[in-house]
């Protein structure tokens, strides 16, 4: 009737990285687990396996080809670098505005202190440390310290009217609390509805939204708190003439230089603002036109859901014709695989030939580029690969 013949399956896919023939395994996460685990988790493994395939014939080895966390990890390195450098100027500027380091110590704590308490409240709501968090308290650094500079710019106004520190500390945020919190709930009335969006907007942003909100909250706390019983106990002596020593001649004297140029800029605000106040309907008028205008110019921007990301790498597929082999999609396959990889801008070329759903006649490569401080972006070359 017929003939059994103990011999292999007929090959239906081929795999190569690099030109070199490999066999493939592809690691998914569960829904609900953190992505970035799943990986060091998944290296660990290889690392265990290598061991154990040192001594093996041929000497085969893993190696990972893909890896998603590279874009997350490259986008929270970028973030924690903003978050890093918009505190750093933060304290700068301050200092310049102020010209007074305990002032600047007082005002600039309200960062740290903002910045960690977010961090208890985004782990008592179950939140994680991820690009939308990050972002969040990237946007919100320079807000942290408007509501400490008020209260203290107010409670050293009235340390320059005689007052004792205490009771200037006292009646100087008496004076300015209601001010303090109506900005900072303001700020809450716009990022707040933001975390309550609906669909897939609202799964995106509502960590986002939240965390700004546990920002501002803190912020506000320290500078009804914290920035008060500093100024009273550690203000210091505003009229006490400071020491001439190397920082009064480096950085005091670009201090001194800078309050020179605040109050020209403050000689020529109040200038505008006599002309603005006697003209109101023309004030009122190119008030209008601008808000028109930007109005206007909304509808030149275009629109997307998320922007296009770099994330350094790219895929490709061809298609020859039905109902050929493997071998023939192979030899086209090698002559494209040639290509991508004389390209310096390429690091890894990863061709799949076939598939379990794939015919035949299918080819996809993934594609992982160098750095990114290395070559141009991803879509320039990709329009060189085309």
């Amino acid at each position: 009737v017929g003939t059994v013949v103990d011999t292999v399956k007929d090959e239906t896919s081929r795999a190569f990285v690099n030109g070199k023939k490999s066999l493939f395994i592809a690691v998914y996460r569960q829904n609900g687990s953190n992505t970035i685990a799943v990986v060091e988790r998944a290296l660990k493994a290889v690392e265990n396996v290598n061991k154990q395939l040192a001594t093996a014939e041929g000497k085969p080895s893993l190696a990972g080809v893909r890896d998603a966390t590279k874009v997350i990890r490259a986008n929270v390195e970028d973030v924690e670098e903003s978050i890093y450098l918009g505190i750093l100027f933060a304290v700068i500027v301050v200092y310049f505005f102020l010209g007074n380091g305990r002032s600047t110590f007082i005002t600039g704590l309200a960062l740290p202190n903002s910045l960690i308490g977010a961090f208890i409240l985004m782990y008592a709501a179950g939140f994680t440390i991820n690009i939308m968090t990050l972002l969040a308290l990237s946007l919100c650094v320079g807000l942290l310290i408007d509501d400490a500079i008020v209260v203290r710019e107010n409670i050293f106004r009235h340390i320059e009217m005689g007052k004792k520190p205490l009771q200037a500390a006292l009646d100087g945020t008496k004076e300015v609390q209601l001010a303090v919190i109506a900005t900072t709930f303001t700020i809450l009335a716009v990022f707040g509805p933001v975390a309550f969006l609906k669909g897939v907007v609202g799964q995106f942003f509502r960590e986002f939204g939240l965390t700004v909100c546990f920002a501002m909250l803190i912020s506000l706390f320290d500078a009804l708190t914290i920035a008060p019983m500093l100024s009273a106990y550690f203000a210091g002596d505003p009229h006490k003439k400071p020491k001439q020593g190397i920082w009064w001649h480096t950085m005091g004297r670009a201090v001194r230089g800078f309050s020179k140029f605040q109050d020209w800029l403050e000689d020529v605000y109040e200038k505008a603002l006599h002309w603005i106040v006697k003209a109101p309907l023309t004030t009122l008028a190119v008030s209008l036109l601008i808000t028109a205008a930007c109005l206007y110019t909304i509808t030149w921007v275009p629109t997307t859901f998320l922007p296009t990301a770099d994330a350094g790498e790219y895929s490709i597929s061809f298609d020859l014709p039905p109902g050929a082999s493997l071998d023939e999609t192979n030899k086209v396959a090698n002559e494209i695989d040639v290509l991508l990889r004389k390209n310096k801008e390429i690091k890894t070329v990863a061709m799949i030939l076939g598939g379990q759903n794939a015919q035949s006649n299918t080819a996809t490569y993934f594609v992982t580029m160098v750095p990114s401080k290395e070559r141009p972006g991803v879509t320039t070359t990709m329009m060189k690969t085309r």
